[in-house]
């Protein structure tokens, strides 16, 4: 499992590279990109919730931020007239522009935070030495899975933030014809 899983994620940051690389890229495989990930970090999750019960809701809490700051992300991307989630424009809050505008910060936490969650998977069925080694790597990556998580929050945030206004400049717009 935690090969099949390790082998999907460097497929799906090869696909994004190649896919901007040759020029072949489409709004559908954006949204499959988006879709197949959150898929399955929830499964991921899912299963993780299983292995460490006492976590259950954290992990519950986990998905339901992946899902929903990137729904809100892409939709206030959308209906402000981008072309794409990740194009910030100089208003974008500092931490979004870093992350979005950087692949090299965009893969980096992306992996990190897969990192963080394939370890705790794999440490439940290990002891011995291996445990430890991988005790460390699991310390190594959560900093970066904690910092990637505050990023959802930013996310949720701002892209809330966004359709709000839009909506109130739309209300206000409606008002000032009546």
């Amino acid at each position: 499992m935690v090969f099949s899983y390790a082998l999907s994620e460097i497929l799906d940051a090869a696909d994004g590279y190649f896919a901007r690389k040759l020029n072949q890229c489409s709004k559908f495989g954006e949204v499959l990109d988006m879709v197949t990930d959150r898929c399955t970090t929830t499964c991921l999750l899912t299963y993780l919730a299983q292995l460490y019960p006492k976590f259950a809701m954290i992990f519950c809490f986990l998905i339901s931020l992946d899902i929903s700051s990137h729904y809100m992300q892409m939709y206030a991307s959308l209906s402000s007239g981008n072309s794409n989630h990740k194009i910030m424009d100089k208003n974008a809050h500092p931490i979004l522009k870093a992350y979005y505008t950087n692949r090299s910060v965009l893969f980096w936490f992306c992996f990190g935070n897969e990192a963080f969650f394939i370890v705790s998977y794999y440490i439940y069925y290990i002891s011995g030495p291996g445990y430890y080694f991988l005790l460390a790597l699991l310390i190594a990556s959560f900093p970066i899975f904690a910092i990637k998580n505050t990023i959802n929050v930013v996310q949720l945030y701002e892209s809330s933030k966004q359709l709000a206004i839009a909506d109130a400049a739309n209300l206000n717009k409606a008002n000032s014809k009546k």
